[in-house]
């Protein structure tokens, strides 16, 4: 287990790791079936990643033996059986994510005793899926598991998953929070700021629900490099706090842990 988590971090901070041929071309042979619904024959799989038919004769008749693939006689093309779905859903991606993140979240909370947030987003509302107290605090601010919130650019969470998107998918989320949008901004303003909540890699505001709340929230980045969800921690600065800037320090690594945990990419 180790080496293969050694493995992903490496190939994730983009320097070389070990080599596994065998196994890469059987990923690269899945991934190409996966890109073509209505099938291929071994020559086009050959083609479409670079390999001969001789290479990928065995691999495809042992994923078809394992119930990963299905052969079609007349035509010869292979297809994607259902077997990666339903391996897939043994475990959502949801509980993965809270398994994940609550480990690291506790850390965190105890470490810069302040409570720390979960959200994810489904639809047109944030919800808060997880929540970590730290075990000595007396006093402060946070946020109950299920409290839900609209999409919009008042919130720091919003802003986050919204910078770190793929252009098309963040020009309509950029779209919808200008819908939502209170204060006036216009499209160009709003997708100014996310700009630079993607350079800093986090966003940093006051907080718009409570005063003398500071709000630091960094995205949890899967595996496409996109933010998921957010770690967010509402800061009422207190005489003995760390400063700002090491308690942002310690939510982008317990960001980066849950991302690793979930195989997702390099943290911004």
């Amino acid at each position: 287990m180790g080496e293969i988590m050694m493995a992903v971090n490496e190939r994730s901070s983009g320097t070389p790791g070990p080599s596994a041929p065998a196994l890469e071309k059987g990923l690269d042979l899945i991934e190409a079936l996966a890109e073509e619904p209505a099938g291929l024959t071994q020559k086009a799989i050959a083609d479409r990643i670079g390999r001969s038919v001789g290479e990928i004769f065995r691999m495809l008749g042992v994923l078809e033996q394992r119930g990963y693939v299905t052969r079609d006689a007349p035509s010869g093309q292979y297809r994607l059986t259902l077997r990666l779905f339903e391996l897939a859903h043994r475990h959502p991606p949801s509980r993965l994510l809270l398994q994940a993140a609550q480990g690291e979240m506790d850390r965190l909370a105890n470490a810069i005793e302040h409570p720390c947030h979960l959200a994810t987003l489904h639809g047109d509302r944030f919800i808060v899926m997880a929540q970590s107290q730290p075990e000595h605090q007396l006093a402060g601010w946070s946020v109950r598991v299920g409290a839900s919130f609209p999409l919009s650019p008042a919130y720091a969470s919003a802003r986050v998953v919204c910078a770190f998107q793929r252009s098309d998918r963040r020009a309509e989320l950029v779209a919808r929070l200008h819908a939502n949008d209170s204060d006036g901004a216009s499209e160009e303003e709003i997708a100014a700021r996310l700009d630079g909540i993607a350079a800093r890699g986090f966003e940093m505001a006051p907080s718009r629900l409570a005063q003398g709340v500071t709000d630091i929230s960094v995205p949890i980045i899967d595996h496409f490099g996109q933010a998921i969800a957010t770690v967010t921690i509402p800061v009422i600065v207190k005489q003995d706090d760390r400063p700002l800037d090491e308690i942002v320090a310690l939510v982008r690594e317990a960001a980066r842990g849950i991302s690793q945990a979930i195989g997702g990419g390099q943290q911004p």
